[in-house]
C-alpha cells in the first residue's frame, strides 16, 4: 500500500471536487503556532498557489518553516 503525502492527497481531492467552494489550510509557521485560512473565491486559483509554491511536503518553497499541516476541500 502506498503512502500518500499531504500534497498529493490535496491534489487528488481537488481533481475529485473539480471546482471546490470551500478550501481550508492549517499552515504552521515558523513560531511553531497553527494558522487556519479559508479561501470561498477563486478556490481553483488558490489551489494552483499551493500546489506551485509549496513542495512535496507541503513546505513554503522560499520559507520552508511554514508548513501546510492539514486542509479541507467542500
Amino acid at each position: 500500500m502506498e503512502n500518500k503525502t499531504l500534497k498529493e492527497k490535496f491534489i487528488e481531492e481537488m481533481k475529485v471536487a473539480s471546482i471546490p467552494k470551500l478550501i481550508t489550510v492549517a499552515v504552521k509557521l515558523p513560531s511553531g503556532a497553527i494558522e487556519t485560512i479559508t479561501n470561498t473565491e477563486d478556490t481553483v486559483t488558490k489551489a494552483l498557489y499551493y500546489t506551485d509554491k509549496y513542495d512535496e511536503e507541503f513546505r513554503l518553497k522560499h520559507n520552508t518553516d511554514v508548513q501546510i499541516v492539514g486542509y479541507m476541500i467542500v
